[in-house]
């Protein structure tokens, strides 16, 4: 199995913020199982805004998008901004928006097996129950699939702390990433049926 984990903060990957330390601990569970995981810091990439399947030569979408298609399971790690996730995260869940009509080679939703996943390191600010909802009602809708507590919510701030002794990353981190590994296994041997989950527009990629 293969896991992405998206860095959605908006500060640059250089800095060690509460939002890539949480995806560390999740990061070191996936290897631990023997998941492949690739680790994209989206602050450090060119992403065009728009709802659109177009990509652009000046930008890294196309990059992006294709760590997305492999994977089995998506993660999203945002920090709370103005009370809500970052414009970062809103960026990537609206560039995925543009596909919502194609159609893998069963017919179904491109997104249609993928376990999705939401960290969300709220640091006291408020909103992270927000954010965390938004994610996972945005990706639901385009076909992924969240088990039970799909999303990991720290309000610990952890700049002065070592991350495991955080209460969040017992309690949110390590139940969120097992039950993610848990529900992408279930969907590698029982993938969601073709009957009644196929839509004819669209195009198939190839």
């Amino acid at each position: 199995m293969k896991a992405v984990l998206l860095n959605c903060s908006l500060e640059k990957g250089k800095n060690d913020t509460d939002t890539e330390q949480l995806l560390n601990e999740s990061a070191r569970i996936f290897q631990k199982e023997k998941i492949d995981v690739e680790r994209i810091h989206l602050r450090d990439f060119h992403i065009k805004f728009g709802i659109t399947t177009e990509f652009d030569q000046e930008e890294d979408w196309p990059f992006i998008f294709e760590k997305i298609l492999e994977a089995d399971i998506v993660l999203l790690g945002t920090p709370i901004a103005m009370g809500d996730k970052s414009s970062i995260a809103s960026l990537v869940i609206e560039r995925l928006q543009g596909y919502h009509k194609l159609r893998n080679r069963k017919g179904q939703g491109l997104f249609y097996n993928k376990v999705g996943g939401a960290i969300v390191a709220d640091g006291g600010f408020g909103g992270a129950r927000t954010a965390a909802q938004s994610i996972h009602y945005s990706l639901s809708m385009l076909g992924f699939t969240f088990p039970p507590h799909a999303s990991a919510i720290c309000n610990d701030k952890l700049d002065d702390q070592k991350p495991k002794s955080a209460a969040c990353i017992e309690s949110d981190v390590v139940r969120m990433t097992y039950n993610l590994i848990h529900f992408s296994e279930l969907l590698m041997f029982n993938p969601i049926p073709v009957v009644g989950n196929t839509i004819e527009e669209g195009k198939i990629p190839e």
